[in-house]
C-alpha cells in the first residue's frame, strides 16, 4: 500500500492506459493521489506535452510540506 502523496499523469489521448482506466484502477489503489490529464497528449506524455508534465510535476511538489520535499 502507498501511504504517501502520489500523482498520477495521464495524456488524454492515451490508448494504452486511458483515463478512464487509471481513474478506476489506480486511484481506488493509492489513498492519497491525484489523477492530472494532459489535453491533446497521448501515451508519451514526457515527449509529448514536456511543459504541461513539468507544470504538474512543480506544482505538486510546491504543495507538499517542506520536510516531505
Amino acid at each position: 500500500m502507498i501511504h504517501v502523496p502520489t500523482i498520477v499523469i495521464a495524456g488524454e489521448l492515451d490508448r494504452a492506459d486511458p483515463v478512464a482506466v487509471l481513474r478506476a484502477e489506480v486511484l481506488p489503489r493509492i489513498a492519497h493521489a491525484a489523477l492530472y490529464g494532459l489535453p491533446a497528449t497521448g501515451h508519451l506524455s514526457p515527449l509529448e506535452s514536456p511543459d504541461g508534465v513539468a507544470a504538474i510535476i512543480g506544482e505538486f511538489m510546491r504543495s507538499l510540506p517542506a520536510s516531505a520535499s
